[in-house]
């Protein structure tokens, strides 16, 4: 089963869609990039989500960036970062159904300055 699960990473969890993020390769070294790409990364997850499609954020999906380039025709001046597999969720698939707990913020987060 945890093969499965890896090779459906590589197939980027069967979904329809699959967006391959990059960035200029002028643009290294440098971790704003990095920054930038991701917080647009977390903002088209968000807004997926809010709009009921699921995103996995997959790294492993570009882990062959070589085909992954050839396939989307991704020129080699541009670095590719990480994907988002993109669909509707199977709700009858057990991973989506796995809930974890948390810990409350109060249990680890300070707040200073805001009416303490």
């Amino acid at each position: 089963m945890r093969q499965d699960w890896v090779l459906r990473g590589f197939r980027q969890f069967d979904a329809p869609v699959s967006l391959v993020l990059a960035y200029d390769r002028e643009l290294d070294p440098g971790a704003v990039v990095h920054f930038d790409l991701g917080a647009l990364c977390y903002g088209i997850v968000l807004a997926a989500w809010d709009r009921g499609l699921g995103s996995v954020i997959n790294g492993q999906g570009i882990m062959r960036s070589d085909i992954v380039r050839e396939v989307a025709r991704i020129p080699e001046s541009q670095v590719i970062m990480t994907c988002v597999a993109m669909g509707y969720p199977d709700d009858s698939f057990a991973a989506n159904t796995v809930r974890s707990d948390r810990e409350a913020n109060g249990d680890f987060v300070r707040y200073v300055g805001f009416g303490d």
